[in-house]
C-alpha cells in the first residue's frame, strides 16, 4: 500500500470537496472551504512523505491532520444528531463527506503503520 499516494488522493478530495462545496452553496459561505483547509496539510504532507527519508514524519503529520478531521466533524454530527436539528442539505452532506474521507484515509494509515512495524 503506497500511504502517500493515499494522502495525496485524500488531500485532493478533500480539496475538492471544500472547493465544491463552497462553488455549490453560491459562493456565500467561507466556512464551506473547512475541508479544504485539513486536505492542504495533508496534501503536503503526503508529498513531504514521498522522499524516502521523510516518510515516517510525512505520513504521521498526515494522519494526525486525517484524525483532528474525523474527530472535528463526528463532533459536529453528533451534537445536531443529539439535538433533533439534523436536516440534509449542502453543509450536512460535505460534513458527512468530509468525516467519511478522513476515516477511510485514517483507517488506512493505522493499517500501514501496524504492517510497517510487524515487519
Amino acid at each position: 500500500m503506497n500511504m502517500p499516494k493515499q494522502g495525496i488522493i485524500a488531500g485532493l478530495a478533500l480539496i475538492i470537496l471544500g472547493v465544491g462545496s463552497y462553488l455549490a452553496g453560491g459562493k456565500e459561505s467561507t466556512t464551506a472551504f473547512i475541508p479544504a483547509y485539513f486536505g492542504i496539510p495533508i496534501l503536503l504532507s503526503a508529498l513531504l512523505a514521498t522522499n524516502p527519508s521523510r516518510l515516517n514524519l510525512g505520513m504521521h503529520i498526515a494522519v494526525t491532520f486525517g484524525l483532528l478531521g474525523f474527530l472535528a466533524t463526528l463532533g459536529r454530527l453528533v451534537r445536531k444528531l443529539a439535538m433533533s436539528t439534523f436536516e440534509m442539505n449542502l453543509a450536512n452532506a460535505a460534513t458527512i463527506a468530509m468525516s467519511l474521507i478522513c476515516l477511510v484515509f485514517v483507517i488506512q494509515c493505522v493499517k500501514s503503520f501496524i504492517v510497517a512495524r510487524r515487519g
